[in-house]
């Protein structure tokens, strides 16, 4: 009976295994040349699933029993359809494609008379969709493969030198060596903007140094928005025509519709911008695939989609990203692909029928009578007859029908996004991957895996090992070298930081030595509590100063506490405007110290809210006692007869006393004000999104006690994409004393630079110095920065695509009362990307506030 029952088993196990190997569909795709077509696309329209040909053209998938119709695609080439049956449950066929050219037909049409390339008029109705197409789905539900490999090609000597060797011992990245990394996700899309997307199954082959916890995503980008990936601009944008030039290269007919195929260039080439080539389904003006790339600094980067229809509307299939990295003296390069399968789509029942946009040029009375038309409903607007200016009419008022609708859905929020791990992701069997795997794998691939798992049993023990002293160990030497100890997991535990030593010389303190630690307990991304101290100590003032605190963010990152007693050392001008590394370079070199300090007992409370996302309440409540310090050391190393000028700033207001130590009470109350700022959710955490929208601090600070205050400040700030005509910063301050201050210290102090370096802080002055004009009384202050894609330099495209880039920035103060009443102006015309990191600039002060006319500096980055 037992052997019977073994038999059995046997039996199941068999037919069970042949199901498993079997049933698949495979074979290698070729155009008419015989050259193989690597990533062609693979759609089993009856099964809903597909794959990819890998970078060997040949493609595998499986399909069961029956008779499956497969549609395969290149782009730029004839979709071709073959119809086939499998019959047994050990079927296994063979069927190599070839794919021909893609047969266009060029046409012109004739506009008022005059030529125009037929690109223009399909991409501006293809722009008039755009939003149309963003809100025609209220959910899906789709299974994805996602495969990136890769490898590093190229390692320069010199980081070879620096520290290639070790890198190569420590993280096992080999030269050379591909590295392919594999995941099964699932996604669920709701509307308008909740996406969960779950890691299902994951494997890879990286050494074991850097592959915990490495999953990939699914590629999630939209190119119906004006943005991608946040900083690219869309050839499908409002501002498409600002930024791209298109031209027609021809279109073909597939299963009774129109696609037109058009060429994108950009206007002035920059590294924020496309060029390629985009295929448009004509009538309901939808993406049906586009090759595109770009170029920056770092290397260059292609974008492949392809599109397949679902119940009307156009879903992406299958995303192909290429990345060439080219920088730091390493060379590489990865390959990233999506290829999403079993869609389940819900489409939004008023978008069901697309409108037919009339092009106002060609239709000029009938063009008149729609936009004349009252919008009664607009979501049944929306299947007649529109123009581009109707449809952007008929848009905007769903929108207002629907924004009480979805904030309620979305509980406020702009997007909602959640990124899980299955537990179980890195224990699938090789069964399942054969199942499951869309992209067949190449020989060298194949090669690095079974690599991967030789490595991986052989270090079985030392894992083994590994894990029981995983966690950091104190050692005597790190009470020197200093060490940050993690223990957490996923973010969330605690952690301890022993900084190692840092110092650095300065008049006051002359050489000096400082240290931190600081312990984090994680409860979440952003939910979490810290306690910390700073020690330091002067040795030619022979003085020790210190503090500690403790802080704490949670509320779904809306609140934030920090509490601090201390006694330290501060710049008199809070804002830091020279670097203490700089400072020391000048002191010790050429005897010339810059950094003012004043030493301060204190104890002090930050609280900061956000009660919406426009709206963050701002407290800091402080009681101390202040004292300027005086020079403890007389010159630097090199320049011995040059004296270091006393620590007191040189102030005409002011004077030259030195104001008396003293005891105050301050504080600082006022509220941030973004008015377009909204909310993000990403795993659990809030995160405020402003994009380009301003924002505006209100600020009322007072002081009592011994010194008295009291001071309103009003900020606004705003980046500002002017599309082809570049960026603009703006930085703009008015501040009034409603009680003039009684200490130098409360006085409003700018930030300044008397050296020839300059950091990457906007705002700043290139040639104010740094004490001479602070001031308690009223003042405004502006700072604008334009950085426009063309001006002189960057006319050469060979020096944009290095990384190179021009700006403008005009800096103006204005006092506007006592004894230096007046305004001090500079213009400035700066370079920056020369070695990739470093910039020039050149000021041209506009008064007789400084002796300057013109001044050189050489600016950083940080």
């Amino acid at each position: 009976m037992k052997s019977i029952k073994l038999l059995y088993s046997l039996t199941i196990l068999i037919v069970f295994a042949s199901s498993v190997n079997a049933q698949q569909i495979h074979g290698i795709i070729r155009n008419k040349q015989g050259e193989i077509m690597p990533f062609a696309t693979v759609w089993v329209s009856n099964l809903n699933k597909g794959t990819t040909a890998n970078e060997e053209g040949n493609y595998s998938i499986k399909t069961g029993i029956g008779k499956h119709t497969l549609v395969f695609r290149f782009l730029g080439h004839s979709p071709k359809t073959y119809t086939v049956e499998l019959e047994s449950a050990n079927s296994d066929k063979k069927l190599d494609v070839v794919l021909e050219e893609q047969a266009v037909a060029l046409a012109e049409v004739n506009v008022g008379g005059l030529k125009e390339d037929p690109a223009i008029g399909i991409m501006r109705r293809m722009i008039a969709m755009a939003p149309f197409h963003l809100k025609e789905l209220d959910a899906y539900e789709a299974k994805a493969y996602v495969k990136g490999s890769g490898k590093v090609t190229e390692v320069s000597a010199l980081v070879k030198m620096l520290g290639g060797k070790k890198i190569e011992k420590e993280m096992g990245v080999k030269v050379g060596s591909t590295y392919v990394l594999e995941g099964i996700n699932q996604i669920n899309y709701q509307k308008p903007n909740r996406l969960q997307e779950k890691v299902i199954s994951n494997r890879n082959n990286l050494p074991a140094a850097i592959n915990q916890g490495l999953n990939l995503r699914v590629t999630q980008t939209n190119f119906y928005r004006p943005k991608v990936w946040g900083s690219l601009w869309s050839p499908f944008g409002p501002q498409a025509f600002q930024l791209y030039k298109f031209a027609y290269l021809g279109s073909f007919t597939q299963d009774g519709m129109t696609i037109s195929k058009i060429q994108v260039q950009p206007r002035a080439s920059y590294d924020d911008l496309f060029e390629g080539t985009v295929q448009v389904v004509e009538d309901t003006w939808s993406i049906y695939s586009f090759q595109l790339r770009f170029k920056d600094p770092n290397g260059s980067y292609g974008f492949t989609q392809q599109n397949a229809l679902f119940q009307g509307v156009w879903m992406p299939i299958q995303y192909d990203s290429q990345v060439n990295f080219d920088a730091f003296g390493i060379k590489a390069n990865f390959r990233y692909i999506t290829q999403i399968k079993q869609y389940q789509i819900k489409v939004n029942p008023a978008f069901v029928v697309k409108p037919a946009i009339i092009e106002e040029r060609l239709n000029k009375e009938l063009a008149k009578e729609i936009n004349r038309e009252k919008v009664k409903d607009p979501k049944q607007a929306l299947g007649k007859e529109l123009t581009r200016k109707k449809l952007k009419e008929v848009l905007k008022e769903v929108d207002k029908l629907e924004k009480k609708e979805n904030l309620a859905k979305m509980d406020g929020l702009t997007s909602d996004y959640t990124f899980e791990v299955d537990s179980m992701s890195r224990n699938k069997s090789e069964g399942f991957w054969e199942e499951e795997r869309q992209v067949p794998l190449t020989e060298a691939e194949k090669v690095g895996y079974k690599e991967a798992d030789s490595l991986w049993i052989a270090g079985a023990d030392k894992r083994r090992k590994d894990s029981i002293n995983s966690l950091p160990k104190f050692h005597f030497g790190q009470l020197f070298s200093g060490k940050y100890y993690n223990y957490e997991k996923n973010l969330i535990g605690k952690s301890l930081n022993l900084s190692s030593f840092g110092g650095g010389f300065n008049a006051v303190d002359g050489f000096y030595l400082d240290r931190s630690l600081t312990y984090r307990n994680r409860f979440g991304r952003n939910n979490y509590l810290t306690l910390g101290g700073n020690v330091r100590y002067a040795f030619a003032r022979h003085n020790w100063n210190g503090d500690v605190f403790l802080e704490r963010n949670f509320d779904e990152n809306r609140q934030y506490l920090k509490a601090e007693i201390g006694s330290n050392v501060f710049q008199i001008n809070r804002s830091n405007p020279i670097s203490p590394f700089l400072n020391m370079f000048y002191s010790l070199l050429v005897s010339e110290n810059y950094v003012r300090l004043f030493q301060k007992n204190y104890v002090s409370l930050n609280y900061q809210y956000q009660f919406t996302p426009s709206i963050r309440f701002l407290s800091l409540f402080e009681y101390r006692n202040r004292e300027i310090l005086t020079n403890s050391v007389e010159h630097g190393w090199l320049d011995q007869e040059k004296h270091f000028e006393p620590n007191m700033p040189s102030n005409t207001a002011w004077g030259n006393q030195i104001p008396a130590r003293g005891s105050q009470f301050a504080s600082s109350l006022g509220f941030r004000w973004q008015p377009k700022a909204t909310w993000n959710r990403f795993n659990g955490v809030r995160r405020i999104n402003n994009n380009e929208g301003p924002s505006f601090n209100f600020i009322y600070a007072f002081g009592t006690g011994d010194d008295q205050f009291q001071r309103l400040n009003v900020d606004y700030n705003q980046y500002i994409n002017l599309a082809r005509l570049g960026t603009l910063n703006l930085h703009l301050n008015y501040t009034t004393y409603l009680q003039k201050a009684t200490n130098f210290l409360d006085y409003t102090h700018f930030n300044g630079n008397q050296t020839i370096f300059i950091s990457a802080n906007d705002q700043s002055f290139r040639a104010l110095p740094y004490y001479a004009y602070s001031t308690t009384d009223n003042h405004f202050k502006m700072h604008v920065k334009w950085e426009p894609r063309k001006l002189m330099l960057s006319q050469w495209n060979v020096l944009t695509q290095y990384g190179i880039r021009e700006y403008v920035v005009y800096n103006r103060l204005q006092l506007l009362a006592g004894v230096n009443q007046g305004a001090y102006q500079e213009l400035v015309y700066g370079i920056s990307g020369i070695g990739k990191f470093l910039g020039l600039e050149v000021a041209y002060p506009m008064s007789n506030w400084v002796p300057e006319r013109f001044k050189l500096l050489l600016r950083f980055p940080f």
